[in-house]
């Protein structure tokens, strides 16, 4: 491979025209396709095939034009009275009716209008209407009226009230910002009026903001490294273009996909965050390398020299950040599968461009290419001082190595102890996907949640539907007689009666589950064959015993459907996002051994070695945990007080967390560890203590020599990440922080500090290998060890 790119490389030096071109025609082409092709992104998060969502199906089929409830575009229109005032006093009844009055005559075709009005006036009419028609079906009073009482919309001090509505809009993604000003103006009428007025629900959810800033501070921030880097405004500059347009490309690729498949609209935005870190890197590693043989070659031959040694590492570190984003797929959950091919489809480009464009660049800047310098940087003369002659001799990362080669076993056991205690908080992960209930507190969709909670208790926010279909009922089964013989003659059949029944009793089994308050009959279909019945828990969606509740639900649920041959699915907007929860959480397990048993894999065809993947795969694990617990620290538990708003994780965070930085460790490694490899094969020899000292030399040597360009590309990466804190999305911010943590992380303390400090202390054992695996395992010459030899036989 590292032959093949070295003609690559060449080629593209001599043929620099026709290299430059035909990346900007391509750019040109995908902008035009893409912008005559393309669909509107989504804001919905595709997902199928969990059980909350199977049920949702059954709900459809059975109850004809009911529509997706989990998007259903639900809004919670909440008032709050004073402290000491009640909702029903003159003065705030008018407010509430010129409030809802206003939504009815400006919003167009709202649905869902049963419990729409004014909170008091709604609250008597559903009480007298449940307990009219439950008492009509031989339902005790005292049983109905407790059905009324759960679904109340006023409080028992009637001080908190809500009322519900849906917008005219398909799904809760496709509401429309006009739509959401009405309601704003709405609830500023009553808040004129001196009550509080808050809007929650998932019609009502925050509309997806991206800021295009992100990008362009981490573009000057990468800049700004690499001129300090290379020390020349021409050289810093090539990087930045090249990413620019790698990411133009992709991003472009990922608007055109949306003509054939519907895409997330957050699918483009962390590409681009991944695209631009890795293609700014990538360029990085080769033009660090040209400048370093273009001291002793041509042009030409040092730009192919370049892309066939450093470019080898490039593929081979493009490859596994490639593989672990594709590898997301294994979640099965369709819009995570979709954010990691976009990705993956953009870091290939970026590789290819760092193959082909650089060299490019290269060739049309030529002798200039590093031009217009900086006096006093990377090894420039300062005013009327002597340019340095290596500055890798006297550079920060020899005087590191050196510091780390007198004392390995104890940074080492910093390091590891250090990375292990910030790891802690691990064990407290909690996930969930975006809800009023984790909303920030000064949102409104927050403040609703929070009202709602305190005037009905918080199960309110996380009510389960349990849907019964009663088709298969067995009419005979014992359990369900005493409710069958309850029932008045004129109910119907046997069928009828043994389905009525069927709902009654799975009723009855649902109150008994621990955490749930009630469970209700909300609707049967014309034929009687399918009901739906809510069940209110006693916590709110985003407490981890509400999830314990839906397992215990599903396993009564399931005794239920054995003695009465029904089937019985658990939904509702709850249930579709824990049941996504947990399928990224079962997911993470095989996923992480996947990636780093890949990465053990891979290391030891490159490095022949046993000891140097085992380290590599162990450092990973370090950096990845510890990158979780400060994330967790800080957005989970609030540590320091720096969000004010802490909350479980994302699900879809850890495991796109751990593809993303298995991949970026594996390319430290790579571009680091290969420098000491190239310096431990040319200084081994024979005699006593010779084998320890190569080991030795080539570590510091080979750290010497990529520890600038590693650590310039760690701060450019870290930089692009921490950009992102600055978007409005909290889970943009999170994927944001904990990146740049996992970088910092990785990159510092496992590759520069870890990995050297374990090659001094296991000496020779760093390189050993059994003859036998050496035997049987294919070459892979990532540090084109081979094309340097022939290259300077030539």
């Amino acid at each position: 491979m590292a032959k093949f790119l070295f003609k690559v490389g060449r080629w593209s030096y001599l043929h620099k025209w026709q290299v430059i071109v035909a990346w900007l025609i391509l750019l040109a082409g995908t902008a035009g396709a893409a912008l005559t092709l393309s669909k509107p992104f989504t804001s919905e998060f595709s997902i199928s095939g969990t059980p909350a969502i199977e049920a949702l199906q059954t709900l459809d089929d059975n109850f004809p034009g009911s529509g997706d409830i989990a998007n259903a575009p639900t809004v919670n229109l909440v008032f709050a009275a004073p402290e000491g005032q009640r909702l029903d006093s003159p003065e705030n009844m008018a407010a509430m009716d010129a409030t809802v009055a206003y939504i009815a005559d400006n919003l167009d075709g709202i649905t869902s209008t049963e419990r729409f009005g004014n909170p008091v006036e709604v609250n008597g009419e559903l009480t007298r209407t449940i307990v009219g028609q439950m008492t009509e079906m031989g339902l005790p009073e005292e049983s109905a009226k407790a059905d009324a009482y759960n679904v109340r919309t006023l409080s028992d001090d009637a001080r908190i009230g809500y009322t519900t509505f849906d917008f005219g809009a398909e799904s809760s993604m496709t509401v429309t910002q006009e739509e959401r000003d009405v309601v704003n103006r709405a609830m500023e009428i009553g808040r004129d009026a001196g009550l509080q007025v808050e809007a929650g629900g998932a019609g009502f959810g925050e509309p997806i903001e991206i800021k295009s800033t992100s990008e362009l501070v981490g573009l000057a921030v990468a800049f700004v490294v690499l001129l300090i880097t290379f020390g020349s405004l021409v050289a810093a500059s090539m990087p930045v273009i090249t990413a620019v347009v790698g990411v133009g490309i992709g991003a472009l690729l990922i608007v055109l996909t949306t003509r054939f498949v519907e895409l997330n609209e957050i699918t483009p935005v962390l590409a681009v965050m991944i695209g631009l870190a890795v293609g700014i890197d990538y360029a990085l590693f080769i033009l660090s390398r040209y400048r370093q043989e273009r001291q002793r070659l041509s042009g030409p031959d040092a730009a192919g020299l370049a892309t066939g040694t450093a470019g080898s590492s490039v593929v081979f570190a493009g490859l596994t950040v490639f593989t672990a984003l594709v590898a997301l797929a294994l979640a099965q959950i369709e819009f995570l599968t979709w954010m990691g091919l976009s990705a993956a489809v953009t870091v290939a480009i970026s590789v290819l461009i760092a193959l082909t464009l650089i060299p490019a660049l290269l060739g049309a800047w030529g002798d200039r290419a590093f031009a217009v310098k900086i006096p006093g940087v990377a090894g420039n003369p300062g005013p009327g001082k002597r340019p340095a002659r290596d500055l890798a001799r006297r550079s920060m990362g020899r005087s590191w190595v050196n510091v780390v080669k007198r004392f390995p076993a104890v940074i080492m056991a910093a390091v590891v102890l250090g990375l292990g205690a910030l790891a802690i908080p691990v064990l407290d992960l909690q996930m969930s996907l975006p809800a009023d209930t984790t909303s920030n507190k000064d949102t409104t969709q927050r403040k609703a949640a929070d009202l709602m909670a305190e005037g009905f208790g918080p199960g309110v926010n996380g009510q389960f539907l349990v849907i019964v279909d009663a088709h298969n009922v067995n009419p005979d089964t014992e359990i369900l007689q005493p409710f069958m013989d309850a029932m008045p003659d004129e109910t119907g059949g046997d069928a009828e009666k043994a389905a009525l029944a069927s709902f009654l009793y799975t009723v009855s089994e649902a109150k008994s589950v621990n955490g749930i308050r009630h469970a209700q009959l909300v609707a049967v279909n014309d034929d009687l064959t399918a009901a739906q019945i809510a069940a209110t828990p006693t916590t709110g969606p985003e407490e981890e015993f509400t999830l314990d509740v839906a397992h215990g639900l599903r396993e009564t649920n399931s005794r239920v459907e054995d003695a009465t041959g029904v089937t019985i699915g658990l939904t509702g907007l709850t249930a579709v996002q824990m049941d996504i929860t947990e399928e990224l959480a079962g997911a993470m397990p095989l996923y992480l051994s996947i990636v780093v048993g890949l990465a053990i894999i891979l290391l030891i065809l490159v490095f022949r070695s046993i000891m140097v993947p085992v380290v590599a795969g162990l450092g990973f694990l370090l950096s990845v945990g510890a990158a979780f617990g400060v994330t967790i620290a800080v957005f989970q538990m609030g540590f320091l007080d720096l969000v004010n708003t802490p909350a479980p994780i994302i699900s879809f965070m850890p495991i796109f967390l751990i593809g993303v930085t298995f991949g970026l460790a594996m390319d430290y490694q790579v571009f680091l560890v290969t420098r000491i490899r190239e310096h431990y094969l040319k200084e081994r020899g024979s005699g006593p203590g010779a084998e320890i000292r190569a080991v030795e030399e080539a570590t510091v040597e080979g750290f010497a020599q990529g520890a600038r360009v590693v650590t310039a590309a760690a701060v450019i990466m870290i930089a692009v990440f921490v950009a992102f804190v600055d978007q409005p999305l909290p889970f943009i911010q999170i994927f944001g922080f904990a990146l740049a943590a996992a970088v910092l992380f990785d990159a510092f303390f496992i590759r520069m500090t870890l990995v050297p400090a374990t090659m001094f202390i296991l000496g020779r054992a760093t390189w050993w290998m059994p003859r036998w695996l050496d035997r049987v395992l294919p070459e892979v010459d990532v540090e084109g060890t081979e094309l340097e030899k022939e290259f300077e036989r030539a």
